[in-house]
């Protein structure tokens, strides 16, 4: 068994905790504040129905660690479902010490929260959930990792995963609908902070960085629909730190969506590729959204409409006679129900195809959500990685398509790596590019 106790993110400062807890109103306290921990915990125990079920019903079957990517990459008990909950109890019963904190913050972000293990779990337990849970507990005595804690305060104080400021991604827009013209001989419109039928929301972490192509399919595809759209440089981004770290951040973050929605005056919110940000604008932001009569959906639903009503003509020749291998993103497959529309639209837009997982509820995570993109755990996330990637190879992938911000990034990343030590070419990209590259203008 390998002891991965070296792999830790980065604390963040206390003068960003305390800006942090600040917004929420949450009482700064010690961050070796072991017995605050233990009296949290049980308050949350006794609150939390899922923890006390997590809790009480496990049988420790074993059956998570078949599935876990975490333990089946790294190979460390605690590094696993059944370590957690393990990890878990010893806090209840009131074992709680310097180390069992130390290994709480360890263990607790080396988890993926990708729910992997619920699935296949007898019970049904969602240790992703207990991650989550101790993660908060462990934020309120001031244990936050770095990474986490600042795309959080980007997002709270900018509205966007990069803190960009409104010029910049006004430029980006603008280079990117000039792109389109060239590329496409023909002319697109955005709106940017205008008031409109819908609001689009990219994703800043990947859409106005690595992957601009999945932002020209959004913008090809609304224009040729005719939707009127806008986008928000308050509000440009879908992503969602706050599902990782605070459920009280998740929602002050997910807010000034729904605030920017009500002030452009749209009826309409679409959500672009990401994720963990799509799981929680469907379970909560579009719940949220609905209460002011204005509906939420994801870009894939529209473009997979588009095709099956001939709305847009496709040629899927034009996106060559490579291998695309579709991996379904952990959040889309768990948590999103948002399975069969991309592989429809992957159907139409490509010539030669396969499914990485050919059972989405068990979808193997790309290793870099959840804060696993801190620069700190890359090798730990390269551990990760191996795991959908050895897969992607034996189905002579020459494409990875994800439709997800972070695998994205986690992809940009770790393949050059990877390709390395394998002696493979593999790259990635988004599903709305090869959308974008299909449809005939």
């Amino acid at each position: 068994m390998k002891d991965l106790r070296g792999y830790r993110h980065e604390y963040a400062s206390m003068e960003l905790i305390e800006e942090l807890h600040s917004r929420i109103g949450v009482s700064s306290r010690d961050p070796h504040d072991a017995n605050y921990l233990r009296g949290a915990f049980m308050r949350r125990y006794r609150e939390n129905r899922n923890l006390k079920l997590a809790l009480d019903l496990c049988i420790e079957c074993g059956a998570c660690l078949t599935v876990c990517p975490a333990y089946i990459s790294t190979g460390d008990i605690n590094n696993s479902p059944l370590g957690r909950l393990r990890l878990a109890r010893a806090i209840i019963n009131n074992e709680v010490s310097a180390e069992i904190l130390s290994d709480a913050y360890t263990y607790y972000w080396q988890c993926l929260t990708c729910r992997r293990c619920s699935w296949i779990c007898p019970m049904g337990i969602d240790v992703g959930d207990v991650s989550r849970t101790i993660r908060s507990i462990l934020y309120e005595i001031g244990l936050a990792p770095r990474y986490v804690a600042g795309v959080i305060d980007n997002l709270e104080t900018t509205g966007n995963f990069l803190g960009l400021p409104p010029d910049v991604l006004k430029s980006i827009i603008n280079n990117i609908i000039d792109e389109i013209r060239a590329e496409k001989g023909v002319e697109v419109r955005v709106k940017i902070d205008e008031p409109a039928y819908a609001l689009l929301l990219p994703s800043a972490c990947a859409d106005y960085t690595v992957a601009i192509n999945t932002f020209k399919g959004y913008v090809l595809l609304l224009n040729k629909l005719g939707i009127d759209f806008t986008i928000s440089t308050g509000a440009p981004d879908i992503t969602n730190y706050g599902l990782f770290l605070d459920e009280r951040h998740m929602k002050l973050i997910a807010e000034r969506i729904v605030n920017e929605a009500r002030r452009l005056g749209v009826k309409l919110v679409i959500a672009g590729e990401c994720g963990h940000g799509w799981r929680v604008f469907k379970n909560y932001i579009i719940p949220r959204l609905r209460e002011y009569g204005i509906e939420g959906t994801h870009i894939l639903y529209l473009a997979a409409d588009a095709i099956k009503r001939g709305f847009i003509q496709i040629d899927r020749s034009l996106n060559g006679n490579a291998m695309y291998v579709y991996m379904d993103p952990c959040h889309y497959a768990r948590g999103g129900d948002l399975v069969r529309e991309p592989r429809f639209i992957l159907s139409k837009v490509a010539n030669n195809y396969s499914y990485l997982n050919e059972k989405p509820e068990l979808a193997i995570c790309c290793g870099g959500t959840s804060g696993m993109l801190a620069k700190e755990m890359e090798d730990l996330s390269i551990k990760y990685a191996r795991l959908w990637y050895e897969k992607a190879l034996t189905k002579n992938a020459d494409y990875i398509v994800v439709p997800c911000a972070a695998c994205k990034l986690q992809m940009d990343r770790v393949l050059p790596k990877l390709n390395r030590a394998y002696g493979k070419d593999v790259a990635f990209i988004g599903l709305m590019d090869l959308v974008y590259k299909a449809l005939i203008t």
